[in-house]
């Protein structure tokens, strides 16, 4: 069993784990975390004029610093492992938008560089993310059209994925798995009238799936060549039960609720 504390405007203070473990947390007047406790550890929390996070100490010993520039936007965020400052960079346009990140592991005595790696970031006229490019690995990419729509990715010029669209937009066809030798699949998405996943089919008959629906729009059956579920509903629609056949298997779970809605469990699995 666990517990839970909390003080008059709903701040967790103490929390007490099943295996004896206590938490406990505080707060200054304005709501910000200063220090919280875990058994032998003390954490202080420390905050810039702006509220925003500078640093933290464990047991009076430094641990994370973060640092941002002018317009507040989080720069470097750093600590100390095994001797060695581990530090994280992020550049930015001026938009805002992550355009690089650099995470280095130098020595704080002699600031030597000893290693690290950088991952940039490019963006549509839109906005959207279409390019990201780790040091010394391929580039990915995102190939998007109108307002932001996914048509495919790509891996140092290799296709991944690629995908079709209906008027709606939605998914009708995807294409992946064949890059260089690999044979591609193939998958096929139809849906009804109505806008409901009608139907999900592979060039690998055994995966394909196929979705039914009633007048109320409840699902009532997926259907496989190797499995099929069945789903029961009450008047107010609410679920009843669920029936499962397969080559080995034929199961029916029921679902009971009380009158408020709430599911009770299972007399078979809970006696």
């Amino acid at each position: 069993q666990s517990t839970f504390r909390y003080d008059p405007v709903d701040r967790l203070t103490e929390q007490r784990g099943f295996d004896g473990r206590t938490q406990r947390y505080h707060y200054d007047l304005t709501g910000k975390l200063t220090q919280s406790e875990d058994e032998g550890l003390i954490t202080l929390w420390h905050y810039d004029a702006s509220d925003r996070i500078t640093h933290r100490t464990v047991n009076g010993d430094p641990a994370e610093q973060w640092q941002y520039d002018e317009h507040g936007w989080l720069t470097t965020l750093s600590h100390t492992c095994e001797g060695h400052r581990v530090s994280v960079h992020y550049g930015y346009d001026d938009k805002g938008r992550l355009t690089g990140e650099r995470q280095t592991v130098e020595n704080p005595e002699t600031g030597e560089m000893l290693w690290e790696h950088e991952t940039g970031h490019a963006y549509s006229e839109q906005g959207l993310a279409t390019r990201q490019e780790p040091d010394g690995l391929p580039p990915v990419e995102w190939l998007t059209y109108g307002s932001g729509y996914l048509a495919g990715m790509k891996l140092g010029g290799t296709p991944l994925v690629e995908y079709t669209r209906d008027r709606l937009h939605r998914e009708t066809a995807r294409s992946f798995g064949g890059a260089g030798s690999t044979a591609g699949y193939e998958q096929a998405t139809a849906y009804t009238l109505t806008g409901q996943l009608q139907s999900r089919h592979l060039n690998l008959p055994q995966l394909d799936c196929d979705y039914t629906w009633n007048d109320n729009g409840q699902l009532v059956r997926i259907s496989g060549p190797q499995e099929c579920r069945e789903y029961r509903y009450s008047g107010t629609g609410r679920l009843t039960g669920v029936h499962t056949t397969a080559a080995n298997l034929d199961i029916d779970i029921p679902y009971a609720t009380d009158p408020a809605g709430n599911r009770l469990p299972d007399p078979e699995l809970h006696p």
